[in-house]
């Protein structure tokens, strides 16, 4: 049900708003961040406007129209996202075809195209066009991260509700509850996960031996002694995963962010031990091994945030879909230039001999 979805109150008030007036727009776009639920909610605004027994402005869940959507049987409520990289031209002649008839069973044909800004330009050209002129009886819901990153005409014609990151209390209360987590465990991944819970359900997936953030911490760690012969096999190895690679880059940012504050704090904490009044300890997001911590304490503040504005441009170029591989090794040979290095100040773009491969 729509009053289910956690820690986005504003939206869901807005949604069934709509529901209660019948005044509901042909197309919406949900922005924000990954795993702030949108999705979920997409799904809940499609079961509420095909319910068989509506109530409070939203759907009864037992219904048989509703049982349908839970289960993925629903045959009005269609699923489009990428495949492969792009949303595809073909996906989209797919979907028109399904046009020439009305919904089956229920009152809407609800269409939820997941990761928008991943349509190719064709792809998107097309759904310009069904947006233009809209088929009767269906319901068009965009998901993206940003509005910015899809055609304005596109972002003209949506009814747009905005998503906000969920308070750590809401991702915290869920680990606790669904994934089993402490809740002093929960609270230091929620805090990890910034407002998501895909990220919260990756990082409580890597607390538990599965691999995950931990493979990566391991990856960063070693590129202080990795060879140049072990290191492009690595990265091209670890550029395969294409799915998971913004999630990857954002628990590089939040690595270099604790190394950052480290850098800070254990001087404060030297300064407090010569008498002076220091800062707070932060609470990392990751521990920290002696050779890193050594290693922070040692380079220089400039660097850092040097090497941050890196991982931040890396973030930004992976979104509109920057060479994966490429954009890996210039991360890594940043972090491995100016946190392990031993040459001059970012040598790496002078010539790889100070890299200390």
């Amino acid at each position: 049900m729509l009053s289910d979805i956690a820690g986005q109150h504003r939206a869901v008030r807005f949604l069934k708003r709509l529901l209660q007036k019948e005044t509901v727009p042909h197309a919406f776009l949900f922005t924000g961040m990954a795993g702030a639920g949108k999705f979920a909610a997409a799904r809940q605004f499609a079961k509420a406007l095909n319910c068989l027994s509506p109530g409070d402005s939203d759907s009864c869940g037992v219904c048989n129209s509703c049982r349908k959507l839970e289960d993925g049987l629903h045959p009005d409520v269609i699923h489009i996202k990428q495949d492969g990289v792009y949303i595809k031209l073909e996906q989209i002649r797919d979907l028109m075809k399904r046009f020439r008839f009305r919904p089956f069973e229920g009152k809407f044909r609800v269409v939820i195209i997941q990761d928008a800004q991943r349509l190719m330009e064709s792809a998107a050209n097309s759904m310009l066009k069904i947006l233009e002129e809209p088929p009767k009886a269906n319901i068009f819901i965009l998901l993206a991260t940003e509005s910015q990153m899809l055609l304005p005409t596109i972002v003209s014609r949506c009814c747009q509700v905005r998503f906000q990151p969920l308070d750590d209390e809401v991702v915290a209360g869920w680990l606790t509850r669904e994934g089993g987590l402490p809740l002093d465990q929960a609270a230091g991944v929620a805090r990890m996960a910034a407002g998501s819970m895909e990220k919260a359900r990756w990082f409580s997936e890597g607390l538990q031996g599965a691999g995950g953030w931990r493979d990566i911490i391991g990856k960063l760690e070693g590129l202080d002694e990795i060879s140049i012969l072990d290191f492009f096999p690595m990265v091209s190895d670890w550029a395969k995963d294409r799915e998971n690679a913004e999630r990857d880059i954002e628990l590089i940012r939040l690595w270099v962010r604790d190394l950052i504050l480290f850098r800070f704090t254990s001087t404060c904490r030297d300064d407090v031990r010569g008498g002076k009044r220091g800062a707070e300890c932060f609470s990392p997001s990751f521990e920290l091994n002696g050779r890193t911590k050594e290693a922070a304490r040692a380079t220089p503040p400039e660097r850092l945030f040097f090497l941050y504005n890196i991982v931040e441009q890396a973030m930004q170029g992976l979104k509109v879909n920057a060479n994966l591989q490429m954009t890996l090794e210039g991360v890594c040979l940043a972090i491995k230039d100016s946190l392990y290095g031993k040459g001059d100040w970012n040598s790496f773009q002078k010539g790889r001999q100070a890299l200390s491969f």
